[in-house]
């Protein structure tokens, strides 16, 4: 499983570069007034804030509306962002923000429940196999697990960012990694079974 981890990390590292300085660019040139690089830029990471609120609040209509508010938030402060390459860190803390925004303004903890045991509900299937994606593996996880998981592996931050954003230490932000981690392959070994 460790070999197949590093090439997993090694690929993404790639494929991070291109993207982080593609993306520092695009924010320069949005600050500039650039419409059509500023299109992109929201383009590109709308479905990444999607699927972040909706780890958090397991709501499809909540993440929907909290992905605007988020990218209404974005757009009215990009051009105070001093350093580009900080935009994913400063975007993901403005989507937190916002998520925990609507968890205090409109949840209750019973409503919130029952749109997890709803979300958990969905059938998994793939053709003739039955087969677990990455966000079906995140969907069945604690939310805290699911959202660092996220942000580790599929966005590619680093463990102080990381810790920015959801406002913990980051030894905690470690912590749950190793247990994300072995969560992930449990969930992976009853699949297979």
């Amino acid at each position: 499983m460790d070999g197949i981890a590093d090439l997993y990390i090694w690929v993404n590292s790639m494929r991070d570069i291109k993207e982080r300085s593609f993306n520092e660019w695009l924010v320069i040139e949005s600050q500039r007034g650039k419409i059509e690089a500023f299109n992109t830029l929201l383009g590109n990471w709308e479905q990444r804030y999607f699927l972040y609120a909706l780890n958090r609040l397991k709501s499809r209509e909540a993440a929907r509306d909290v992905t605007q508010e988020s990218l209404i938030s974005i757009s009215k402060g990009l051009h105070r962002l001093s350093d580009p390459a900080t935009y994913p860190k400063w975007s993901f803390r403005i989507v937190e923000r916002r998520c925990v925004d609507w968890l205090r303004k409109t949840i209750r903890e019973r409503e919130f429940l029952q749109a997890q045991d709803e979300l958990s509900e969905v059938p998994v299937s793939d053709g003739m196999e039955e087969k677990l994606t990455v966000e079906q593996l995140l969907s069945k996880m604690d939310s805290s697990l699911a959202t660092t998981l996220r942000l580790y592996y599929l966005e590619s931050l680093t463990i102080l960012e990381i810790a920015e954003i959801i406002d913990i230490p980051a030894g905690t932000v470690k912590s749950r990694l190793f247990y994300a981690r072995k969560v992930m392959a449990k969930l992976l070994e009853n699949d297979h079974e």
